[in-house]
């Protein structure tokens, strides 16, 4: 699997060893570009024998680009649906407020530009379809009459088309019901 180091993190760490020599360690943390992230996606739509067998790309995709693992539950991504419930009743997810605020909305970009992970929630979907905030720039919506931030979703099979590298309003028409969700 191809992997493309996206963020380095240096750790310096002064170790004193004896008589006072000290080492620096070097802490490397490996990210997959949101590029790669689409085509894994495509192959699993390819290679599926059914509507579930991918149900659990938009949690692998989130900790993947973010470099995070506590989209699981006993060891496996969790699916799309339960998303939503997961970060809502996690102590390491925080609702950081709503799409329709101008301030969420650039908070949301700014956040996800330093590497950390921010979704965005349609809570007034039966299905809470999360869509991934990533690095990039803002743009003006028409449709919302704000500027939104960069986004990439990976929407189930029979859902909408999935899509990287797009402004959020790309998935909805309206910023109503859409909560942003950031990582501690």
């Amino acid at each position: 699997m191809r992997k493309i180091v996206l963020s380095v993190i240096t750790l310096s760490i002064l170790i004193f060893i004896g008589c006072g020599g000290n080492e620096v360690v070097t802490i490397t943390i490996e990210k997959e570009s949101i590029e790669h992230l689409l085509d894994e996606y495509e192959e699993c739509q390819d290679d599926a024998e059914n509507a579930m067998d991918c149900k659990d790309f938009t949690a692998k995709a989130i900790s993947k680009y973010f470099g995070v693992e506590d989209l699981k539950q006993e060891g496996k991504y969790i699916n799309y649906p339960d998303i939503y419930d997961f970060v809502s009743e996690s102590d390491a997810w925080r609702n950081y407020g709503d799409a329709t605020s101008q301030a969420t909305l650039d908070n949301a970009q700014k956040f996800a530009n330093e590497g950390i992970p921010v979704i965005a929630i349609n809570t007034e979907d039966k299905h809470k379809l999360a869509v991934m905030i990533i690095a990039g720039e803002q743009a003006t919506s028409s449709k919302w009459k704000v500027k939104v931030p960069n986004a990439a979703a990976f929407f189930p099979k029979n859902g909408p088309t999935p899509f990287i590298n797009k402004t959020l309003n790309y998935a909805w028409s309206s910023p109503e019901g859409i909560e942003i969700w950031v990582r501690n």
